[in-house]
């Protein structure tokens, strides 16, 4: 992928008709995955979809009379979650994202009626694919924008030392740990640790900067 594949993550409100919305509106306290999606025909497609929350058992018993028996099939259920294979009908919205070649980061989050996306594809087809006329009808809520980075910012030793300053309250005011503590907990010198949390946060600095910048101007181009 080249220096003009963005990553975008947008929401927006699934129409009143679906039973997603229906369902998702009517148990607020629920979550519903889509942890695949794969289309087998023009209209129909096949999901994975995880339900987690209360009230479980409620909609269960809401959802079964409604939707056609032999379109689902229960994988397991439990207190805090249910998991089933279901047919998906009118699989526009994905088949939009097909055409535009773009790369469908799962799970499709789906909470009180607004489902959450993330994409990664060139911008031109990003653009052309919200400037369709099935999209235009949408309110589409673009939440986060940035140049797609397929490697990792920080390399494995820069990640583990980050994790670790967090969870040992290096960055809280006051610290919970000192930088030579911090240094002997890890096994390398207060003048090497400090030298990493350098580097560190120039890595993570640029990239904020460099994501807000583009997002501001990827924005303009989309008419946002």
């Amino acid at each position: 992928m080249n220096d003009d594949t963005i990553q975008v993550k947008f929401t927006f409100p699934i129409p009143g008709d679906k039973w997603l919305a229906k369902f998702s509106r009517s148990y607020p306290l629920l979550q519903f995955k889509l942890l695949s999606l794969l289309p087998f025909s023009k209209n129909q497609g096949y999901c994975l979809l995880q339900i987690e929350g209360t009230n479980l058992n409620q909609f269960w018993e809401n959802f079964t009379p409604v939707y056609e028996a032999k379109k689902f099939h229960l994988i397991f259920k439990d207190e805090k979650s249910i998991a089933l294979n279901i047919v998906i009908e009118d699989t526009w919205v994905l088949n939009l994202i097909v055409e535009a070649k773009a790369v469908l980061h799962f799970p499709i989050i789906i909470h009180n009626g607004i489902a959450l996306f993330e994409l990664i594809a060139p911008r031109v087809k990003i653009e052309q694919m919200f400037n369709h006329s099935n999209w235009k009808k949408l309110e589409i809520s673009i939440k986060q924008t940035g140049r797609y980075c397929a490697n990792s910012i920080l390399s494995p030793r820069q990640s583990e030392i980050l994790t670790k300053a967090l969870a040992n309250g290096f960055f809280e005011i006051p610290r919970r740990i000192s930088l030579s503590d911090f240094a002997k907990d890890i096994g390398i010198s207060p003048t090497a640790l400090s030298g990493n949390i350098r580097r560190i946060t120039q890595k993570l600095g640029d990239k904020y900067l460099n994501a807000f910048d583009f997002k501001r101007e990827t924005s303009k181009k989309m008419g946002n």
